[in-house]
């Protein structure tokens, strides 16, 4: 602050700003009081003690009265105060000694009267952006009786001491920080090995004083085991006087658990000598990480021990499934020969059955063509389903041969419609929708791809009331090179739970009063969908219980097949 106040020739003058009067330093905020540019009356009784008093010449010295007002200032104290400038220390400037009260020595005068001794106290004062530290000495001064009447004080310059104390703990403070950042304790020991000092950290680790493990050998209080690495060589390391790195230590608590520690530690030597002189290093609490190292091994050995029982378990499947295998292979071969053999006899059945119809042999009695109806009929469903377990036997064994090439959609279908047509007009169905019209070409077999047309279009018919109707739909996905053909009834439809079933051998809708009338194997969807997938096509099911079904069979389109062509 600048002097501002001029009133009755009293002016007041902070200490610690630039004698000209310009900006405030703020460090001592020491102020002196002129009153009329008089100086006090002088303390003869202090003056006279001035003599007496024994201090160190070499420093700055100063003697004040108890009110504040400096008596003497020695030639020192002049000298700084001339080399500090436009600063000053809180005895004030030197050439205004004996003339002014300083208040800023109220304090200090405060403290040595409280504390009757020697009071110590840091200046600072900023010279050049500098910053230099006084330490100033301020003592009592005593007359004849032992009454303090002044105080004296001298200051010493201890910049350079202050500040390479403060860079020492700045340097043990990166230390420790270091420390503290790669251990959780450290521990420093003599020759033979006894503790000579642990940290604090110790003590809120273990739960105990560090104390009671002075003067103590680690194995004492402890033990030394292998580490995760399987590394046992603290002990060696010792003998050889050599550095160590986590060394496994155990330490027992007094609760029965254990407390493991990962020891590091450097020899020291005698730097003149070469004198062994102990060891100092580091611990690090590893309890946690040894604890998850346990259940991690726990863990794995249980993961073997599971790999060896799955292990044996397949072994086991393997051979189950090689037996299962051969036992399919021999069913199916069965099922081939007895299919074989049932129908060369059923065949020459159903063919009498037919000349007995036609009256081939001669006229027969209207009760006998009834019989032989019934036999060709009989013959043909059962030869029907042994044709169906043959299909299944044959797909299954990996024994089907097809003959695949280029087919007219239109025809290969029309084929279909004509062996079912006389079924649909028996129960007066709606068939005018099978009149589909392509030009596209599908690459397939002619003899398995009329087999599945013909078994959508019977089971379209068999779940379809009378006077119901039953339709086709062709369409080209050019995308995925399919055409797609959907026969469609406005049928009994399939309960949503029974639609991921149809397609499996053998499975029947059975809970539909229609269902419960029809005859076969279950087995014409199976049969049809593996034909499909052979050919490189599939067959997909959209169903409405109540309203219908719509089965769409998708086969490859053959080459140059007209993409451009009309699907109507």
């Amino acid at each position: 602050m600048k002097l501002e106040n001029q009133l009755n020739d009293q002016k007041i003058v902070d200490l610690a700003v630039r004698r000209s009067g310009e900006t405030v330093d703020g460090a001592f905020g020491a102020s002196i009081r002129r009153e009329g540019n008089k100086p006090p009356a002088a303390n003869e009784q202090v003056m006279g003690l001035v003599a007496r008093i024994i201090v160190d010449e070499s420093l700055p010295f100063y003697v004040c009265t108890l009110d504040g007002t400096v008596m003497h200032v020695n030639d020192h104290y002049s000298a700084l105060d001339k080399a500090l400038g436009e600063v000053t220390l809180a005895p004030g400037e030197a050439v205004l000694a004996g003339r002014f009260q300083v208040p800023s020595l109220k304090p200090v005068i405060d403290d040595v009267l409280a504390s009757d001794t020697t009071v110590r106290a840091e200046e600072i004062v900023r010279i050049g952006g500098h910053e230099r530290i006084f330490l100033g000495r301020h003592s009592p001064v005593r007359n004849e009786r032992g009454d303090v009447v002044a105080i004296a004080g001298t200051y010493e310059d201890v910049t350079a001491q202050v500040r390479g104390i403060e860079e020492a703990n700045r340097t043990q403070s990166r230390f420790q920080d270091f420390a503290r950042a790669s251990s959780d304790w450290f521990f420093e020991c003599d020759a033979d090995m006894r503790i000579r000092s642990l940290s604090d950290r110790f003590t809120a680790i273990v739960g105990q004083p560090a104390s009671l493990f002075i003067g103590s050998r680690f194995e004492q209080f402890g033990r030394f085991e292998e580490n995760l690495e399987g590394r046992l060589d603290g002990a060696h390391s010792i003998k050889a006087r050599k550095p160590f790195r986590e060394q496994l230590f155990i330490i027992a608590e007094p609760s029965g658990g254990e407390l493991k520690f990962h020891l590091s530690a450097v020899p020291v030597f005698d730097r003149q000598s070469g004198d062994f002189r102990g060891y100092r290093g580091v611990g690090m609490d590893v309890t946690a990480r040894y604890k998850q190292a346990a259940e991690a091994d726990y863990i794995r050995q249980n993961l073997e021990a599971l790999l060896k029982e799955l292990t044996r378990k397949n072994l086991a499947l393997d051979e189950a499934t090689v037996q299962a295998t051969s036992a399919l292979r021999a069913k199916n071969e069965f099922l081939a020969a007895m299919s074989h053999e049932l129908r060369t006899p059923l065949n020459a059945v159903i063919g009498f059955a037919e000349a007995f119809e036609h009256q081939t042999f001669g006229q027969l009695d209207k009760s006998y063509l009834s019989y032989a109806t019934d036999i060709r009929k009989s013959g043909q469903h059962l030869l029907g389903l042994i044709n169906d377990i043959l299909d299944v036997a044959v797909i299954e064994s990996g024994g089907l041969s097809l003959s695949v090439d280029d087919l007219p959609l239109e025809q290969v279908f029309a084929k279909a419609v004509q062996m079912n047509k006389e079924a649909a007009v028996k129960k007066s169905l709606d068939t005018n929708a099978l009149q589909i019209k392509t030009d596209a070409l599908i690459r397939a077999d002619d003899r398995r791809t009329t087999q599945i047309f013909v078994n959508l279009l019977s089971n379209a018919i068999k779940f379809t009331p009378e006077a119901g109707a039953i339709g086709a739909e062709v369409t080209l996905d050019a995308a995925k090179g399919h055409v797609c053909l959907t026969v469609w009834d406005s049928g009994i439809g399939i309960a949503e739970n029974h639609m991921e079933h149809v397609f499996e051998k053998f499975h029947q809708v059975t809970d539909h009063i229609y269902s419960r009338k029809q005859e076969g194997t279950g087995l014409g969807l199976h049969i049809s969908r593996e034909l499909a997938r052979k050919m490189g096509g599939d067959i997909t099911l959209t169903s409405v219980e109540g309203e219908g079904s719509r089965f769409t069979v998708t086969l490859p389109v053959a080459t140059g097949v007209n993409e451009n062509a009309d699907f109507i």
